[in-house]
């Protein structure tokens, strides 16, 4: 078998048919010191030697060819890696700085994460807002409600199963009623603190029970609206107002209290959104405790046994740690300017974890291939950073413009979610560019060499620094520390380059360089010993390659897309549920709590809505026939069964037009007014009405509300459908006139929530294509063609809507409904967050493959290996990594199946589906396939040296020359 030719000695040698003897050994010796240092620039010089033309001819000063020599071949790495060498142990404790920062301000951080966001800015929820604050003179920051749930204890009722909260002659009557009086005290001391600490009135506290309105003579409608029919149990209502950093300290305050006076008699428990909330970061937390204790150990033995290097560990341990505590520190200001979701922690440590493990894998598997070599360890850095580091920074890069795509969205919480991973991948990136190559200056010479019991752990060769095989036997002591020796070696090589290239090329090779072109005499990292060629030839990727970027590879890339297109056409169903259950803990007290509030009262009790009519504008008071006249069509039109079956009766509706069922007439209706409240109206019904007008007219008389509880969750999809209706009514009543100048709108209940995310969705086909405009280019300028951009949108593309498509099968049909797993159960719904989240990592952690992989085939192929060749080595060099990589992306976001809420489920789900179809079947079948077929066309338009090396069908190495 021949040597193979390099590249730089083809180009040599047709620089000479163009150029003068003195320029062809200047451009050729240029090309060497490039070659050898892997410059990116190589193929530029290529064309100019070749061409016979430079920009610089028409001034042949050795200096200003110096200068542009320079310029045009500037290579970061070689200034960068001397660099982190010299600041080694400044750079360290620069990262180590931020851990006591993150100690303390990622807690923080935590705490001030939230659910809750505000009506979009001209939707009808924002307008309904508006005029209920305006005709009710009544704080916009109105919290949702608590609910506190009180229910027979189990003891008391086994011994006095007759007791009802209603019969005064009982011991439950009596506790619960002095609890309930003494709670209200609490609360309202509670309300008057924060008052004074903040030197305003406008907080407060409004607590709602059956021994209220029993106290002001209305016990029949405080039974209907707080006594539960079928089951021993009652509820608190307490509508409110508080400072939003005590939101939190309200509810938990109130906790503390209802367990330190909970009446033997009574099991009394607290619910509602704040609860939730409470609940969900406390899931959060445990999530990440998780992915602490578990996946990240997992993740971590899967990157050592790729490696081979038990000792290489603590690089990602040390990336990991310092990146979550950089990105924790820079949120803490961030989450107290906005409001950032409960879930963008979770989110933050799972992108932390696997791009840094990620990052890790491709810095430290080229190091360790480099040495492997027999590269010294300050070229092996140097060649690291140029080619790893450059395709993380472009991977990272285009992962941090996909994530930024969430600018584009009208909701905070969804916006936050973009900027925490931002700050994540940037947090990775910058933490394994930096303290990477100064860890390994630091500590290289030690964990680069492993001995026998680090050795035998990952079954690998005694002081082999990873997996490849060594061209050399690893070094002894004393050769290490011969530094002279090596420096006189170095100086004569030089000496005899320099002899043979005269003055004009010595002054292109400087002496900084001398050292690092002598030693790689002794090494050349692009050339294919018997040895590597064997190891290629029985690895199952260069099997598969053939197969693939063969005749038949066609045949199997169709054959994928068939299987693939059933589940793909799924992808069109995709739901976006506000299904309260979705975004609930599994397993919490506030949801257990909710589930049997739920069962005695019904879930629409838990976010009721305000039918409020407005009479402002036309300045018409409530207390007229006209009013009265317009409650009635739209009610009795809401409680039309056929149409509306959340609302299919009258007992849905509460106020002046309707109340426990019944219809109030006008003329029923001012003899109550007349009666008037409390006991000097001797009419228990007439005080009921007066009472129920007192609490929902407005002030000015001009407004008034009635309270709608549907009998369903109000944030699922028979909720959803009864809110777009009962919208669809109001605005052709209005249109039609018969609102009679009234303006009626709906408030509360899921209306906010709603608006949201239709907004949030209808910018989500602007972000897709602004993301794949911003993908196509990034990728077209990385490689410098258009053919790859294409091909990485079409795999996107295909990968996105395979996953959705699945997501919808496995939550919407059931397809894993026989594993008898709570993570893939038939929900019957997706939760609206997933399928808006999980696209931007899907499409980054898709990219970071294909430019991990392409990027390696470029190299080759720049390098003078032909196209088939180039993908065949590609592949065998970076298959087995991304398929590691795939593998440790799959454990830390699959860590989040195991979490406590459906909705990280199916977020998990989406990732972890993508991140296995990507690995194993995307970057390691479809890509090899597509670029067999593009053939010279994969890089196009950009140009490439001429082809000197191939592989024949044997598979043994020859050089073009002798095959011609």
């Amino acid at each position: 078998m021949s040597e193979p030719l390099l590249p730089v000695e083809e180009a040599g040698k047709e620089s000479a048919a163009s150029t003068t003897t003195d320029l062809v050994q200047d451009d050729a010796l240029s090309q060497a010191s490039d070659t050898l240092y892997m410059a990116t620039s190589t193929s530029q010089s290529y064309y100019n030697a070749a061409d016979g033309t430079t920009s610089h001819n028409e001034d042949n000063n050795p200096y200003w060819k110096k200068v542009w020599h320079d310029a045009q071949n500037f290579n970061v790495s070689k200034w960068y890696t001397p660099m982190c060498n010299k600041y080694r142990w400044y750079i360290v404790a620069f990262w180590i700085m931020f851990w006591p920062l993150g100690i303390t301000y990622y807690p923080k951080f935590l705490e001030l994460t939230d659910t809750q966001f505000d009506a979009p800015s001209g939707s009808l929820a924002a307008n309904a807002t508006d005029v209920y604050t305006e005709a009710y003179e009544k704080s916009d920051s109105m919290q949702p409600e608590i609910l506190v749930y009180v229910e027979v204890s189990e003891e008391y009722h086994a011994v006095n199963p007759q007791d009802t909260f209603t019969d005064r002659t009982s011991q439950l009557y009596s506790d619960a009623k002095n609890f309930t009086e003494y709670f209200d005290a609490y609360a309202q001391s509670l309300i008057a603190e924060y008052n004074e600490d903040d030197d305003t009135d406008e907080y407060y506290a409004t607590v709602g029970s059956y021994y209220l309105y029993e106290s002001i003579g209305i016990p029949n409608y405080g039974a209907d609206q707080f006594v539960a029919a079928d089951v021993p149990s009652t509820y608190i209502g307490i509508a409110y107002a508080s400072p939003d950093g005590k939101r939190e300290d309200f509810n938990s305050d109130l906790e503390d209290w209802i367990d330190e006076n909970e009446p033997a008699s009574c099991r009394i428990r607290l619910t509602g959104i704040t609860a939730f909330t409470t609940a969900t970061r406390e899931s959060s937390e445990d999530d990440m405790a998780l992915m602490d204790h578990v996946v990240l150990p997992l993740s971590l033995l899967a990157l050592a046994a790729i490696l081979g290097n038990l000792s290489l560990m603590l690089v990602p341990v040390l990336c990991i740690i310092t990146a979550i505590c950089t990105a924790g520190t820079l949120m803490y200001p961030v989450a107290q300017s906005v409001s950032v979701t409960q879930f963008t922690p979770s989110i933050m440590m799972s992108i932390s974890i696997a791009m840094s493990i990620d990052y890790s894998l491709f810095l430290l598997s080229r190091l360790t291939e480099n040495l492997a070599f027999g590269a010294d360890l300050d070229y092996a850095i140097e060649n690291m950073l140029e080619h790893a580091g450059h395709t993380i920074i472009a991977s990272g890069t285009t992962l941090i413009v996909c994530f930024m795509g969430y600018a584009l969205f009208p909701m905070d919480l969804i916006r936050t979610v973009g900027y925490g991973a931002t700050i994540a991948i940037m947090s990775c990136l910058m933490v394994n560019l930096s303290l990477t190559p100064a860890v390994m200056f630091i500590t290289g010479e030690y964990f680069l060499k492993p001995g026998k019991t680090m050795s035998m752990l990952c079954c690998n060769q005694v002081g082999n620094p990873g997996r490849y095989r060594m061209r050399f036997p690893p070094a002894s002591e004393d050769d290490d520390n011969d530094e002279q020796a090596a420096d006189e070696a170095a100086g004569e090589e030089v000496e005899d380059l320099n002899e043979n290239s005269g003055a004009l090329t010595e002054s292109l090779l400087p002496k900084e360089k001398a050292k690092a072109v002598a030693a790689a005499v002794h090494y050349d990292l692009d050339v294919d010993t018997p040895e590597d060629i064997e190891d290629m030839r029985n690895s199952i990727w260069y099997k598969s390659g053939r197969f693939l970027i063969g005749p038949k590879g066609i045949y199997a890339l169709i054959g994928l897309c068939l299987i693939m297109a059933p589940v793909c056409y799924f992808w069109i169903e995709t739901g976006k549920s506000l299904a309260f259950d979705l975004f609930l803990p599994k397993q919490s007290d506030a949801g257990d709590t909710f589930d049997d509030y739920a069962d005695a009262f019904g879930e629409g009790y838990l976010a009721p809505y305000k039918l409020i009519f407005d009479g402002r504008e036309t300045n018409t008071s409530v207390n007229t026939q006209e009013c009265f006249d317009v409650m009635d069509t739209v009610i009795q039109a809401l409680s039309d069964a056929g149409k509306f079956p959340a609302t299919p009766s009258l007992e849905a509706f509460d106020g002046i037009h309707t109340i426990s069922g019944e219809v109030i007439g006008y003329g029923q209706y001012m003899d109550a007014l007349s009666c008037g409240i409390g006991y000097q109206c001797v009419n228990e019904s007439k005080r009921t009405i007066a009472t129920v007008a007192a609490a929902q007219n407005s002030p000015e008389g001009t407004t008034t509300y009635t309270t709608v509880i549907l009998n369903t969750d109000p944030y699922d999809g028979d909720g959803i459908k009864w809110l777009d209706d009962a919208r669809d009514l109001l605005d052709d009543f209005g249109k039609s006139g018969q609102l009679q100048g009234f303006q009626v709108v709906l408030q509360n209940g899921a209306t906010v929530t709603h608006d949201a995310i239709d907004d949030v969705y209808n910018c989500f086909p602007m972000m897709i294509g602004v993301t794949l405009v911003v993908v196509f280019v990034l990728v077209g300028a990385f490689f410098r063609s258009v053919n790859a951009p294409l091909r990485s949108v079409f795999t996107i593309g295909l990968t996105l809507m395979f996953v959705y498509g699945l997501a919808v099968l496995v939550y919407q049909y059931g397809w894993l409904e026989w594993l008898n797993w709570s993570s893939v159960k038939n929900t019957g719904e997706i939760a609206w967050l997933p399928p808006i989240m999980s696209f931007s990592i899907i499409v980054g952690l898709g990219l970071d493959y294909d430019i991990f992989l392409a990027s390696r085939v470029l190299e080759l192929r720049l390098e003078g290996y032909d196209e088939q060749s180039s993908i065949l080595k590609g592949l065998y060099k970076t298959g087995g990594i991304i398929t590691a990589a795939g593998t440790i992306m799959a454990i830390a976001f699959g860590g989040l199946l195991l979490g406590g809420e459906v909705l990280l489920n199916q977020l998990a789900f989406y990732i972890f589906i993508a991140v296995l179809m990507d690995t194993f079947v995307v970057r390691t079948i479809m890509v090899p396939i597509l670029m067999g077929l593009s053939h010279q066309y994969t890089w196009w338009p950009q140009k490439l040296p001429p082809e000197t090396k191939s592989w024949d069908q044997c598979g043994t190495m020859v050089h073009l020359g002798e095959m011609n």
